[in-house]
């Protein structure tokens, strides 16, 4: 599938609570058969992981999201920071921290429009590797993510070991957030700990503007759902960011 270009990634913009603009997107590997079948990420991507091809295929995706973002900065787009998902077993990779620092270096991306995504299974694994991996990542001047924050195991006394800049709330908690109380209390209590750990947090699963607004009124920074866009292909994205330039006062 990856000799014959069927895999191909999109882009959800990230929107600034504070501006409404698009500071960010989240790169997300979809695949297409030769005979035209869309397959979901839950079933091919732990195929991947099975067979060990997801450092193959990871690699191609952080090699794609470095040469999307180039290309969109030559068309007169702001530098927009590209999140992209890790999986376990390729983050395990000896040589991964190597691997990433060369991609960047041959695409001469700023690493701090980088951010990598990681996943709160990868801290309950081998901790110590996670840590000093993570650490090199950092040193690089690559932004690290805790995703899907409250939907696994959290725990929570390691997380003054581990370098990260932003946490993501999963669009489980989301959902509902409106409607159910214990819901709202908990995302209150996550934006609470960030502002107190001194990260960011974007908020996933967006798709009301009820939601909209109960999450700017706890001071969230960022809001990523299908209110404001569904993933993107880098055509659609350009045209998103033009339209918005245009709005701009």
């Amino acid at each position: 599938s990856l000799q014959n270009d069927e895999y191909s990634l999109v882009f959800q913009p990230q929107i600034s609570c504070q501006t409404g603009k698009t500071v960010g997107v989240e790169a997300l590997l979809r695949w297409t058969t030769a005979d035209n079948q869309r397959i979901s990420p839950d079933i091919f991507i732990p195929i991947l992981e099975q067979t060990g091809l997801i450092h193959d295929v990871g690699h191609w995706v952080l090699e794609q999201t470095l040469q999307v973002h180039n290309r969109l900065v030559k068309k007169g787009f702001p530098p927009l920071r590209f999140s992209i998902n890790l999986s376990v077993v390729q983050f395990r990779k000896k040589d991964f921290v190597l691997d990433v620092s060369k991609l960047i270096e041959e695409s001469q991306v700023d690493p701090k429009y980088i951010e990598l995504e990681i996943t709160e299974s990868m801290l309950s694994e081998n901790f110590p590797d996670t840590i000093e991996k993570l650490v090199k990542l950092k040193e690089l001047g690559i932004n690290i993510v805790i995703d899907d924050f409250g939907r696994g195991y959290s725990s929570l006394h390691r997380l003054e070991s581990i370098p990260f800049n932003r946490i993501k709330i999963d669009k489980s908690i989301t959902d509902g957030i409106t409607l159910k109380r214990k819901k709202a209390v908990i995302a209150e209590a996550i934006v609470s700990l960030a502002k107190t750990l001194m990260v960011d947090i974007t908020v996933e699963g967006v798709e009301t503007k009820e939601q909209v607004d109960f999450l700017k009124g706890i001071a969230c920074d960022e809001i990523q759902g299908y209110y404001f866009s569904k993933p993107l292909s880098e055509e659609a994205l350009a045209e998103f960011l033009k339209k918005e330039m245009l709005q701009a006062p």
